[in-house]
């Protein structure tokens, strides 16, 4: 749709420097992300390959991880394996290229299939060419009162559902509107009016145009003469920490109460955890391997087009346009003013490195949370611990959406994901009728929200007390009791170890529910069973039909709950590449092989969802709505880790 497009054009990767950038010193730790002088490197390399000309266009730079084993068996001081994965563009080809570093060699270059790569600006810059010099186009608009084209702009989606036209091609549904009066929100749209645009052969499909339909003016603003005067604030609150963190930072590493880590900034993945342990009795407990996003699908419920194209995989598509998906953070308002703030590199389309400032923070907080509490004879005796987290924060701003990705750190042993959805709805014109409400909802006087879904794939690669484990599913049975019991009836669990892929395809629901526990066979539990860590937190299902075409290509929303074998090259639940993909690609793929995965090294992945029907109060810009999982140690302490918290901590 225009109203993203537009935005994602605009978006550039900012450049001061901080005190932290993860990307601006030597690599101390194999999974470090990569720096500014390592980017030049691989520049350099490609150059020198002869494979790359001044027209190769720069999608993605990012760390390719040395395999698990070789990361585990490192220690300080050892040599660190260093490559890169780059993705890129050549004419109308798309090819990804594995770069030595240390070498400076390319080790692999390989084409991407079928057209499928990252978009990019000048894309979209072909796409408006050709689009607002077709005389059909500007006919079209000049039917809608609009003479001056200084300030039309047009915008498109990739959208993909096997039709003839599409296969191998690169194919836009594109829309336009005008931009004239715009402070903050958007220009006005031109609907009706839709171009279907082939960048393969540089050519217009067809220009649909359903009739005029009457325009309004900008909308959704919201600068500060659209909102009008602030409330008043009578008494601040603050958050202050004027001693400095108790945690501490060493390269990308990080030393937290029990917790010990590892992370850096992905410009596809966003915040990647890594080495995720907790010490228990003086012992490093390895608790996850790795966890991060994997791929976020956001579909939306318009049968008209261009909306019934408008399924957006905005990890694998809009990375470059993003350039990378972790924004820059404002100190004081989306973190704390104390908070440790972390810039990270990302490539621009030519090659070059560039330091997104403030990509992540980092900071302690204490809300006034409960860790534990008990009350005893009439309430007389109370014991209570105040409960503090350690919140390691990314925003990713995808065109109208902005997402809030926070991994809290838990004192009880707890990892969270609080996954939180902000920014402008995506609308179209109020009509006045019946219709507006058929797939959306009236947002303001002239605005309708259409409805859609947002679907998060994590890939969650637990390493409980070791790599390998296996996942049990704990189901809740209702159980008749016999007659001559008074009770009638109650529930009891039901546990079945996972054998293979296809029995960890899961869902919970609520008149069905199930746990799910990655244990560790080997290692026995305080009290019986195994020790593990368990999954809390179901999303929402998916609600397309399964022959739906968009629906096949994010075939992981299909589970809520999938368990693979480890595979260094399985990342990215809707596959690599997800632009104009395929069915099928990813975890339906992966997992048709229906692997082993009982007592071996497993990675789970868990989709998150929540379905989106527009309300006036998400206008023009919504508050942020949150969804969380939880990561929670099962059998894995001998009793509540955080009961030695003291009861004054500051």
């Amino acid at each position: 749709m225009r109203l993203l497009s537009r935005v994602l054009a605009a978006i550039v990767a900012a450049s001061t420097p901080l005190v932290f950038p993860l990307g601006a010193q030597a690599p101390q730790h194999p999974l470090d992300g990569l720096s500014g002088r390592e980017h030049w490197t691989i520049y350099n390399t490609l150059v020198a390959s002869g494979r790359t000309d001044t027209t190769t266009n720069y999608l993605y730079v990012g760390l390719k991880e040395p395999v698990k084993s070789e990361v585990l068996a490192w220690r300080p001081g050892q040599p660190v394996r260093r490559e890169a994965l780059v993705h890129l563009v050549q004419g109308d080809s798309g090819y990804e290229a594995v770069v030595d570093l240390a070498a400076s060699r390319v080790l692999s270059w390989t084409a991407v299939p079928a057209r499928q790569f990252m978009t990019y600006g000048a894309e979209f810059g072909a796409m408006s060419g050709l689009v607002l010099e077709d005389e059909r186009v500007r006919s079209a608009i000049r039917a809608r009162g609009i003479t001056d084209f200084t300030h039309v702009s047009c915008g498109a989606n990739h959208g993909y559902l096997d039709r003839p036209e599409e296969r191998g091609k690169r194919t836009l549904h594109v829309t336009c509107g005008d931009d004239r009066g715009v402070v903050t929100g958007y220009g006005a749209e031109i609907e009706g009016l839709v171009i279907v645009v082939d960048l393969t052969d540089k050519k217009i499909l067809r220009v649909t145009d359903s009739g005029v339909r009457p325009m309004g003016g900008p909308y959704g603003a919201f600068d500060a003469e659209a909102i009008g005067p602030t409330r008043e604030v009578r008494n601040p609150v603050r958050m202050e920490q004027p001693l400095g963190p108790s945690y501490s930072v060493s390269g990308q590493q990080v030393s937290w109460q029990n917790w010990n880590f590892q992370f850096r900034v992905d410009p596809r993945r966003g915040v990647v955890l890594s080495l995720v342990s907790y010490t228990d009795g003086g012992v490093a407990r390895p608790v996850m391997y790795q966890g991060s996003l994997s791929e976020l699908f956001v579909p939306y419920m318009d049968a008209e087009d261009p909306w019934n194209y408008q399924g957006f995989f905005d990890l694998g598509t809009y990375p470059a346009l993003f350039g990378g998906i972790a924004s820059s953070l404002e100190p004081g308002v989306e973190c704390p003013a104390y908070a440790t703030y972390f810039n990270a590199m990302v490539v621009t389309i030519k090659g070059m490195p560039r330091e997104r400032v403030r990509a992540a923070c980092l900071f302690e907080r204490s809300a006034g949370d409960v860790a534990w509490r008990h009350g005893r004879e009439g309430g007389n005796l109370i014991e209570a611990r105040p409960k503090r987290d350690l919140v390691l924060r990314m925003f990713m701003t995808a065109g109208n959406y902005d997402y809030l990705f926070d991994w809290v750190f838990q004192q009880d042993g707890t990892l969270r994901m609080d996954a939180g959805a902000s920014g402008m709805d995506a609308t179209k014109s109020a009509t006045g009728t019946a219709a507006d409400e058929v797939y959306g909802r009236r947002v303001s006087a002239d605005r309708v929200g259409v409805n859609h879904s947002h679907f998060f794939s994590f890939r969650l690669d637990l390493d409980v007390d070791g790599p390998q484990n296996s996942l049990l599913v704990d189901r809740l049975v209702p159980e008749t009791l016999p007659a001559d019991n008074p009770r009638r009836s109650l529930w009891t669990v039901k546990t079945s170890e996972a054998a293979r892929e296809r029995d960890a395809m899961r869902h919970s629901t609520m008149n069905a529910p199930e746990i799910w526990r990655i244990v560790n066979p080997s290692k026995p539990g305080p009290y019986g069973g195994f020790t593990g860590y368990q999954i809390d937190g179901h999303g929402a299902m998916t609600l397309l039909a399964p022959d739906d075409y968009l629906q096949r290509r994010a075939g992981f929303t299909d589970h809520t709950l999938w368990v693979t074998p480890y595979n260094e090259r399985e990342l990215y639940a809707a596959g690599d590449y997800p632009t104009m993909s395929t069915a099928g690609d990813g975890l339906p793929k992966w997992t048709s092989a229906n692997r082993p995965i009982a007592k071996t090294d497993v990675v789970a992945w868990l989709t998150m969802g929540f379905h989106h029907v527009p309300r006036p109060e998400d206008w023009p810009l919504m508050p942020v709505a949150k969804h969380s999982f939880e990561i929670r140690p099962v059998g894995f302490f001998s009793r509540n880790p955080a009961m030695d918290l003291p009861k004054q901590p500051d």
